[in-house]
């Protein structure tokens, strides 16, 4: 039908009545950024990687698809909707990509320091006459018993406890140890290797051990390879010596860095 002047009149007095909106002014749809979507789900798991490290992919994943989502609704708008969704996508992407690494250094490191802590007891015990506590330390935490006064007990005369700690006293860093007392000096020197083995990780230092005698000042470096587990049931993380490693040459020094193979 032709747009007569008399049509035109009564569509116009037609639609003040209705209250209808002109052709231009009618709502243009625009569609919703898949990828927004996805890269803002992937955002939301982004927090799993704290606690499974393998899950850091979907952080490395939601940078990348909510980087690629925003340029798509840039150069499609404004037909294309979801800009909000993928900025709070990338956000939350960003801050774990950059947190799991970050968790990791800052684990890494209090490791080294829980390992100079229970090393440093180690040394005291020795230090100051108490080798049947240093010993308990190279046990595992279900071969312990209670650092107290009834732990001789363990090694009276004849028992299987007094052979191994006998067995343990004759190692010759651990007579050395006892020997010099509180005239060594026991200072941490570097820690010379990291790694984790399934539920236990291992913290491999080495420490200088300083003394005086008639030519002068003396030093002779220990290794030390201390293992750190949980209790399934406790929650609670016990620090094992491993291994006791005498006349260690440290890698700054031209050592591997790595503890000697038994």
């Amino acid at each position: 039908m032709a747009d007569t002047p008399k049509y035109r009149v009564e569509r116009e007095v037609y639609q003040s009545k209705m209250h209808l909106p002109e052709e231009a002014d009618v709502a243009t749809y625009h569609a919703v950024s898949g990828l927004a979507i996805a890269g803002l789900l992937l955002g939301l798991l982004a927090p799993l990687a704290l606690v499974v490290r393998a899950a850091w992919v979907l952080a490395i994943a939601g940078v990348v698809v909510n980087v690629v989502a925003l340029r798509r609704i840039a150069a499609s708008a404004p037909a294309l909707m979801g800009r909000k969704a993928a900025l709070v996508g990338l956000t939350l992407s960003a801050i774990f990509f950059a947190a799991v690494p970050a968790d990791w250094v800052a684990y890494r490191r209090l490791l080294r320091e829980e390992a100079r802590k229970s090393a440093a007891i180690w040394f005291d015990y020795l230090r100051t006459g108490q080798p049947h506590k240093a010993y308990q330390l190279t046990l595992g935490p279900t071969s312990r018993d209670r650092l107290d006064d009834t732990l001789w007990e363990f090694f009276r005369e004849g028992s299987e406890g007094r052979r191994e700690l006998e067995g343990f006293i004759h190692r010759p860093e651990v007579r050395t140890l006892m020997a010099l007392r509180d005239k060594a000096t026991v200072r941490f020197y570097d820690t010379e290797s990291q790694w984790a083995d399934k539920d236990v990780d291992h913290v491999y230092q080495t420490y200088a051990v300083t003394y005086s005698d008639s030519e002068g000042l003396r030093t002779f470096f220990i290794g030390l390879l201390m293992d750190r587990s949980v209790d399934a049931w406790t929650r609670h993380a016990y620090w094992q010596i491993d291994r006791i490693i005498g006349g260690v040459q440290p890698k700054w020094l031209g050592g591997s860095g790595e503890p000697p193979k038994t």
